[in-house]
């Protein structure tokens, strides 16, 4: 499983160079908002775009399965790459805004906290729960047009309901989750948190398998 997560790695050299770039861009980019989770969640998810994509154009997958590979390792392994990924992407953003802050450019940075690092992988997990088992059903060609709806489509009806909850803030089933959440600690709200990520990779975890062990390559 280590050769598949790091195979995944190395074949996206370009990738990894354009990373720098582009969380320097995200973080440039706003000085009023933390860019911290959305530009770690999508050059994650970017990754693992790349990673599909260079798989299906190398036909990976009938190489991988003419050795004695269980199909359980291909699986978790593409699971285990989306952490990797991540911690990829917070190291960048840690290291850049440390430069920037070293060298007291113009620009504001904010700290990376425990909190930030929770929602972002949250953020990931919640995006790759779905897209996996849709590529591992019907592959990376084929998945591109409900990659493109999940991702840009789901950004949209999440800034929808963001707008929403700001509007009405004062409604009764607003101020109820705000309520639950004020009568918890923080340590039992991340604690939920991990229970749900952990629900979901589950889940997906099982259907990816259940669909790629019916593939025929």
């Amino acid at each position: 499983m280590f050769n598949l997560i790091l195979k995944d790695i190395l074949i996206q050299k370009n990738t990894l160079r354009f990373g720098i770039v582009y969380i320097l861009l995200m973080i440039l980019s706003s000085r009023q908002f933390d860019m911290f989770l959305i530009s770690v969640t999508v050059f994650s998810y970017i990754m693992i775009q790349v990673s599909s994509a260079l798989d299906d154009k190398n036909k990976s997958d009938i190489l991988l399965n003419s050795l004695p590979l269980n199909r359980k390792t291909v699986v978790g392994a593409k699971y285990l790459s989306t952490f990797i990924f991540a911690a990829m992407a917070i190291v960048y953003y840690i290291l850049i805004t440390g430069v920037i802050k070293i060298f007291k450019l113009p620009f504001k940075v904010y700290p990376v906290s425990f909190e930030s690092v929770v929602g972002a992988l949250f953020s990931i997990v919640l995006v790759t729960s779905i897209y996996f088992p849709i590529f591992f059903k019907i592959g990376y060609i084929r998945s591109r047009i409900i990659n493109f709806i999940l991702f840009f489509g789901g950004s949209t009806v999440a800034g929808i309901l963001i707008s929403k909850l700001i509007e009405n803030k004062n409604k009764t089933f607003i101020q109820g989750i705000l309520q639950f959440l004020n009568n918890q600690s923080n340590i039992q709200i991340v604690a939920e948190i991990f229970v749900i990520m952990i629900l979901l990779l589950v889940i997906s975890y099982v259907f990816s398998l259940k669909f790629y062990r019916k593939r025929e390559f």
